[in-house]
């Protein structure tokens, strides 16, 4: 009778793990409709159009980054008088200092930037921003986060897009400034690429319904107040206020031909409290948005394809679900003599196809050298199986309810190889889940050794792969954990000036923004 019941459970988690999946066929479809209109552009807006434009630029704790982005936003290409910068922060470090410096250096040399810096973190990104928004009447909102470089052009090329008055939010797509770096931050690229090449793509010129991204991000300030404002229930405020808006009548366009470079995690720490943070984000927003999704006058199938996108990331309790059951049905397999192992194989290969062909068609459209990247592929899956511990806790935890802080991922200002963050200030906290990655890897690297024990070797892809991810991330985690830290105690006032006193309104990071453009 277990082993039935074992085999049932077994199955119906391989069917709602394939179905997203499979379903990466439909946005692929999608994408290739649409691809030869990513290069369209809208006429840009005369000098008479040029509306008034708030740049919100949330922070906390970003001594490392923080001079760079203030330096991108200062070199904006949109006229003086119609743009004002909001640096929103609630730093309880250094940071504020010399934020306050920056911004003191900035409005000497004419820019209308304010510091608004909060003593408290109520609703933390979403409440800075909803702070923000009470003390300007800008028409259009430009939001970035700290670890973006804003390119020169951004304002200008987004606001032909809210011409049509029913676009309230237009996102521009990520670049990246260390994708190089390392081989973890390669997988990750080869993530967000699928993403923003394939999926935002797919969604948006598909007709379906999409979020948007938090930062690289155009939004009109009449859209964010129909949809209710920003809200602190979930904590990621960006997916949230995407489908409050647009189950409010409003839309969403997605700009691929506007590249906003930002920086990656290089510490599998800060990677897993990111991952952490939208897994149980989007969940959250699950949880809170579905109901009224389908009670929307949408389509059955803009429902279903905004079921699916709510929900994608509950599959990581069921990718969990089926790494503890694998070596299992091995074991079942063979003393029941039921050769099924080659057919489980075979299904979930049909099924990867799909997963393999999203992202192969990503780097293709992204990058000349995607047959080189996409020998990244191998890394990004056993990654994205060996996060399924942490990310299976994060959804599970938003589903059952349970509140937590805003975890920010620490930045360090890298961008190419060789560059250490070993010793600097910030670092995210070793999480506990490193125990049961460990032994998920221990358990499945035995049950692929019974499955070549027993001659079961049409198991063995499964567990070859899902061992080489529990041990990948388990493997970075103690790595990265036991890397010898010399904590910088905080800087001091002199440290402060110093940075302050390099900050020159001379153009920045020119050869990485030329760069990010050509892609």
């Amino acid at each position: 009778m277990l082993p039935r019941i074992v085999l049932v459970v077994y199955g119906v988690a391989l069917l709602l793990l394939s179905l997203v999946s499979l379903n990466r066929y439909v946005l692929v479809t999608y994408y290739r409709r649409s691809r030869g209109r990513w290069l369209d552009r809208p006429l840009a807006l005369t000098r008479a159009e040029l509306p008034h434009v708030v740049l919100q630029l949330p922070i906390y704790n970003e001594r490392y980054v923080l001079a760079r982005l203030l330096r991108s936003a200062a070199e904006l290409d949109y006229p003086r008088e119609l743009l004002s910068i909001q640096l929103l922060d609630d730093s309880t470090d250094d940071t504020a200092e010399l934020a306050r410096s920056l911004v003191g250096r900035y409005r000497a040399q004419g820019y209308d930037i304010a510091h608004i810096h909060r003593t408290e973190r109520e609703g933390f990104k979403s409440g800075a921003l909803e702070n923000g928004l009470t003390k300007t009447d800008a028409e259009y909102v430009a939001l970035f986060d700290a670890d973006f470089v804003i390119p020169p052009d951004f304002v200008r090329a987004m606001l032909p897009y809210m011409r049509d008055p029913k676009v309230g939010i237009a996102q521009a797509r990520w670049g990246y400034l260390n994708e190089e770096y390392s081989t973890l931050t390669r997988a990750t690229v080869m993530g967000l690429d699928a993403q923003f090449a394939i999926e935002q793509t797919g969604r948006y010129y598909g007709g379906l319904l999409l979020g948007f991204n938090g930062t690289g991000t155009m939004l009109r300030a009449k859209c964010i107040e129909d949809a209710g404002g920003w809200q602190h229930d979930t904590i990621t405020e960006d997916l949230d206020l995407s489908y409050r808006a647009q189950l409010a009548g409003w839309k969403i366009a997605y700009v691929p031909n506007v590249v906003c470079p930002s920086e990656l995690p290089a510490d599998i720490h800060g990677l897993k409290a990111q991952q952490f943070r939208w897994t149980k984000g989007t969940q959250e927003t699950a949880k809170k948005m579905i109901a009224p999704l389908l009670r929307s006058t949408l389509s059955p199938w803009r429902k279903l394809q905004g079921a699916l996108h709510l929900l994608s990331n509950s599959t990581y309790p069921v990718l969990l679900l089926i790494g503890i059951i694998n070596p299992l049905v091995v074991v079942i397999a063979h003393q029941s003599h039921v050769r099924i192992a080659w057919p489980i194989s075979a299904y979930f290969i049909f099924s990867l196809f799909g997963t393999y062909s999203y992202h192969a068609e990503a780097e293709r459209a992204l990058h000349k050298d995607w047959l080189k990247r996409m020998m990244y592929f191998p890394a990004f899956l056993a990654q994205s199986i060996g996060l399924s511990v942490n990310n299976a806790k994060a959804a599970a935890e938003a589903w059952l309810g349970i509140k937590s802080g805003f975890i920010r991922t620490p930045k360090y200002d890298l961008t190419k190889r060789g560059q250490r963050w070993h010793q600097l200030q910030y670092r995210s906290r070793f999480s506990a889940t490193v125990y049961v990655e460990l032994a998920m890897a221990v358990y499945t690297t035995v049950g692929l050794g019974y499955a070549i024990a027993t001659q079961e070797y049409g198991a063995t892809p499964f567990l070859i792969l899902f061992a080489a991810g529990y041990w990948l991330v388990a493997g970075y985690s103690i790595r990265h954990a036991l890397v010898r830290v010399t904590w910088r105690s905080p800087a001091s006032r002199t440290h402060v000036e110093e940075i302050a006193e390099s900050m020159t309104p001379e153009p920045m990071g020119a050869r990485a923004m030329s760069a990010m453009s050509e892609r």
